[in-house]
């Protein structure tokens, strides 16, 4: 049957990491596992700190491994065969942080992953570069502010100080401006009264 080995080094051991490399696979071909190419190594920084490390190289490497029958095996019977020996040996490495064995029926190959993009980025297309908006040869439009008139049925003093100031002449004190703009707006207050009592 074929397994799928996934271990984890962490960075201090970096230096190490061909003979960590050569233990393991020492120690799978001595339980009588055959080792399968290719063996995968990537870098990674890690989802949380193991062992005070927070990087480590990721090994995958699959090998294939004989079931044992260990009922029709009489003599061997309490001797540890297999996966279970291999997982206790890679308990004991101080070297392997973590490590996972599974079966590889139902997982796809190894390096599968970086031929699928490698085909994704040959069957890509080159991408167009959008055209540009052709720019404005008019010039932009330039907004004049309305002038506040009187006509509105109630001014705001603001607005009625505002219209008189360009009426009157800048030479009137604002005092003046002020008794003016009162003088209006009670003017029209009473006009509109006058017209909503008639109705």
């Amino acid at each position: 049957m074929q397994y799928e080995l996934f271990y984890l080094v962490g960075e201090r051991q970096e230096a190490t990491l061909d003979a960590i490399r050569e233990e393991v696979g020492a120690m799978l071909t001595s339980e009588g596992a055959k080792l399968l190419d290719p063996e995968l190594t990537e870098k990674r920084k890690l989802a949380y700190e193991i062992k005070h490390q927070n990087k480590g190289t990721y090994i995958t490497r699959r090998f294939e491994l004989e079931d044992i029958d260990f009922w029709a095996d009489e003599k061997n019977s309490e001797k540890e065969f297999g996966i279970e020996s291999i997982t206790k040996k890679l308990n004991l490495m101080k070297n392997v942080l973590r490590f996972l064995i599974v079966k590889t029926d139902d997982i796809p190959e190894l390096g599968a992953k970086e031929r699928r993009k490698a085909q994704e980025m040959k069957t890509q297309r080159p991408e167009t570069s959008r055209p540009q908006r052709p720019e404005r040869k008019d010039a932009p439009r330039q907004f004049t502010k309305p002038t506040p008139t009187v006509s509105a049925p109630i001014a705001s003093k603001k607005v009625v100080e505002a219209s008189v100031k360009e009426v009157v002449k800048p030479t009137i004190e604002k005092k003046e401006i002020t008794k003016i703009a009162k003088k209006e707006t009670t003017q029209d207050i009473d006009k509109q009264l006058d017209d909503l009592l008639n109705i």
